[in-house]
């Protein structure tokens, strides 16, 4: 009996972005953003970095915390969240987003995950169950909630267009701060330094150049990486798979942008 191979969807909004698809055994890494991990069936093993290990069909790691994780026979979800958003705020506000948990209960409808396996499914809809799968009204809010409108106005420089990204000093410039300063603030208020956030972007726009039909190699260069082995080595290091995990086999791949 011949099986065919599972789709891999993609949600790509500017404060997050969704993966549903077969899971991988991940090396130790750690990203910007907040993740969720779900099982569509069975139970999930994350490895914490402390030597922790969480075991659950919920299990949620908060930004710049370092895990790997195992791989099951079931589909996944995965949902990396920017914690700067609001719309992640407000998600936060229900529980502890400072450590690393698994929830032994749903936090909201988690049924409602499987209609993002549609191939016709939209941003909009998909906003739609993703609240409910949280147990919130709607999260369809993509702003950045950070009081100082310098440093939203830096995040919004790097989400639009990290590759025109030259230096720390360069963009400090550009919000009328001076390095050090500029320096400061964006740790204090988005949890890690300027660099690592420039990485995490650039890794998302060659992922949306990626997902348009570029080549690894012409999208790393287009986001504003070395080479390809630049973008390798930086994906492995965020999500702790190589690029090509999600870009082998391209007629499974459907995007939600």
């Amino acid at each position: 009996m011949i099986t065919t191979p599972p789709k891999i969807h993609i949600y790509a909004w500017p404060d997050r972005f969704l993966y549903l698809g077969p899971s991988a055994k991940t090396t130790s890494h750690r990203n910007h953003a907040a993740t969720w991990l779900v099982a569509r069936q069975g139970v999930l093993r994350v490895n914490l970095a402390s030597g922790e290990v969480l075991e659950d069909e919920i299990i949620f790691v908060p930004s710049e915390v370092e895990f790997a994780t195992e791989p099951v026979t079931a589909l996944i979800a995965a949902l990396y969240w920017e914690p700067e958003s609001a719309s992640f705020k407000r998600v936060a506000e229900h529980f502890d987003a400072s450590r690393a948990r698994a929830f032994k209960c749903p936090p909201g409808n988690l049924q409602d995950l499987e209609g993002l396996y549609s191939t016709t499914m939209t941003l909009a809809i998909a906003d739609k169950l993703l609240a409910s799968v949280f147990g919130l009204r709607i999260i369809d809010d993509h702003a950045i909630s950070i009081a100082d409108k310098r440093i939203v106005a830096a995040l919004q420089f790097l989400r639009e267009a990290p590759q025109a990204y030259e230096s720390i000093d360069a963009l400090a410039d550009r919000v009328h701060l001076s390095s050090s300063r500029f320096a400061h603030l964006f740790k204090q208020m988005v949890g890690v330094p300027v660099r690592r956030y420039v990485l995490w972007q650039k890794m998302r726009r060659a992922f949306d150049l990626a997902m348009a039909g570029e080549s690894l190699t012409s999208a790393a260069l287009s986001a504003g990486f070395a080479d390809s082995a630049h973008l390798s080595r930086t994906v492995r290091s965020i999500i702790g798979v190589a690029p090509e995990f999600l870009f082998r086999h391209r007629d499974r791949l459907v995007v939600h942008q």
